[in-house]
């Protein structure tokens, strides 16, 4: 009876703990998406309006495979002790697993380059993760610590306040 009572107990905590955990992490999923991020402190920070003029898909470059073969030499190294068989398998598991864990973290490798033209006359090349707008679109660039595009109102392209 007693760990029937201990068990009740245990799972009664577990469940008590994954909530708040859930909790938690409900919680910072709700943080405030207008704010400055840290990169943007002691920056200049510029904003220009222009039309999309042209947009070309590019590939950022991936840690993946230099990731795989280190860990590939690291597991080899410590199967080393064991036989042949034994080398190769560590070896395998583990750039296997350290090119997947790199190619995790580092996300997709798919980019997009805008070509722009400000509404000052300038033509300026940005390259972005993501796709903001299509070509003829007017859109807002704000640099600072990084670039970021947002699509805009044709409005803000043709209206003089912003030349």
């Amino acid at each position: 009876m007693m760990k029937v009572t201990k068990l009740k107990t245990s799972l009664y905590q577990l469940k008590i703990l994954s909530s708040l955990i859930l909790l938690a992490l409900g919680l910072t999923s709700c943080t405030n998406t207008h704010e400055l991020s840290n990169s943007d402190r002691s920056q200049f920070v510029t904003e220009f309006y222009a039309y999309v003029y042209n947009v070309h898909e590019v590939e950022f470059e991936s840690q993946a495979e230099e990731a795989a073969l280190t860990w590939g030499l690291w597991g080899a190294l410590e199967n080393s002790h064991g036989n042949r068989s034994d080398i190769f398998a560590g070896a395998i598991v583990s750039a296997v697993l350290g090119g997947m864990i790199t190619s995790f973290m580092e996300g997709p490798n798919d980019g997009f380059e805008y070509q722009l033209d400000a509404i000052d006359g300038d033509r300026v090349t940005v390259v972005v993760d993501y796709y903001p707008a299509d070509p003829g679109d007017c859109v807002m660039v704000r640099v600072a610590g990084k670039v970021d595009i947002y699509a805009q109102p044709k409005e803000f392209c043709e209206d003089e306040q912003f030349n």
